[in-house]
């Protein structure tokens, strides 16, 4: 059996081949010789032959891999083609790219430019604000010793403030207290002013009740001296008021009455023929309400005796010369919301007195 090897030779055709090339090398001598070694050489020969062929099997081998390399090289070789073909595009894409770089760089150097003019201006003012920063360390440092100071006051405003908080519970029960007390007074006020009421009423009655006889009687005592005193309380002591509305003072503690013309249930002075009378009253109390009553004629007020203190003692007094014709009344009374006090040292007191009698005559000469 005859081997064939890549390349289209057989055995035979090696073995011809190797012995041309055997005489090309070693030309004949003698034929002896040329005997010896054909005889040596039929010897060798398979032991060669036998040699080559697995040479020639690795050779095969290693023929067909490179061919495999041949083939995975060319795959190669086609797709790195493909990436220089991209790269040619990418390159020619980059240059147009680097025009347009060259022109945003042209164009960043005028920026540039512009900035170092910007950035020089800007020093300017960095400088400025240096300075600035500067005097507002100093406004700093003196704001942060103004704030030290607010502290200390608002320390010690949270501990007045505590404290006025506790003084305000303190307030806030007295002031429950006296309301209780200001109903209470309130409730008494109402049941004295319904007696005053109806005392009043019963003075009214009173002063009503004055006959024209006796005013008569009274214009016949024309000679008459006519002089009266009188304090509040014939007994005891306390306050009078204070009331919602005037009310006409009685002074009960007659000291003089020459004439009678002073009625002590009503309080009223009633002139019991024409002249000029002297009159006077005075008041006392305690602060902080305050002392006040008028002299009053014929329902008009003429003078007032007035005196206010937050506390201690109120006093006051006022005096008026007033004409009087036959049946003018004159009395005293106490301001609305006002009060007064007397006990046995009669503080409060109501006088008057006739200077001297008058004539029609007399009184159209004044």
């Amino acid at each position: 059996m005859q081997h064939q090897v890549d390349g289209g030779l057989n055995e035979n055709e090696i073995s011809q081949q190797l012995r041309s090339e055997d005489g090309r090398q070693n030309p004949p001598q003698t034929d002896t010789l040329r005997d010896e070694a054909s005889t040596d050489s039929q010897q060798n020969y398979h032991l060669f032959f036998t040699d080559i062929h697995a040479a020639l099997r690795e050779l095969t081998a290693t023929v067909t891999e490179q061919k495999v390399n041949i083939r995975e090289l060319t795959a190669t070789v086609t797709e790195q083609k493909v990436n220089i073909r991209e790269l040619t595009a990418t390159v020619t894409e980059q240059k147009t790219i680097n025009r347009e770089l060259t022109d945003t760089v042209t164009e960043q150097k005028t920026i540039n430019r512009e900035l170092t003019a910007t950035v020089t201006e800007q020093k300017v003012n960095i400088r400025e604000l240096t300075a600035t920063v500067t005097e507002q360390k100093t406004i700093n440092r003196e704001l942060t010793a103004t704030v030290t100071e607010q502290k200390t006051i608002n320390r010690e405003l949270t501990a007045t403030v505590t404290e006025q908080k506790t003084i305000n519970r303190e307030l806030t029960a007295t002031v429950t207290e006296q309301k209780t007390i200001n109903r209470e007074l309130t409730a008494n006020i109402r049941a004295l002013e319904t007696r005053l009421t109806e005392e009043m009423n019963k003075k009214n009655d009173e002063i009503s009740n004055l006959t024209l006889s006796q005013v008569e009687l009274r214009k016949e005592n024309r000679d008459r001296e006519i002089a009266f005193s009188a304090s509040l309380m014939q007994s005891g002591d306390g306050y009078i008021g204070p009331f919602t509305t005037e009310i006409t003072l009685t002074y009960r503690n007659v000291f003089t009455n020459i004439g009678n013309a002073y009625n002590p249930i009503t309080g009223i002075f009633t002139a019991p023929l024409k002249g000029a009378y002297m009159f006077r009253v005075s008041v006392f109390s305690h602060g902080p309400t305050v002392a006040s009553a008028y002299i009053v004629k014929n329902g008009e007020h003429v003078v007032v005796a007035h005196d206010y203190r937050p506390q201690h003692d109120l006093n006051s007094s006022n005096g008026v010369v007033l004409i009087l014709e036959v049946g003018d009344v004159v009395y005293v009374r106490l301001r609305s919301g006002m009060r007064i006090f007397d006990n046995g040292n009669n503080h409060n007191t109501f006088s008057g007195f006739l200077l001297f009698p008058l004539r029609e005559q007399e009184l159209c000469r004044m």
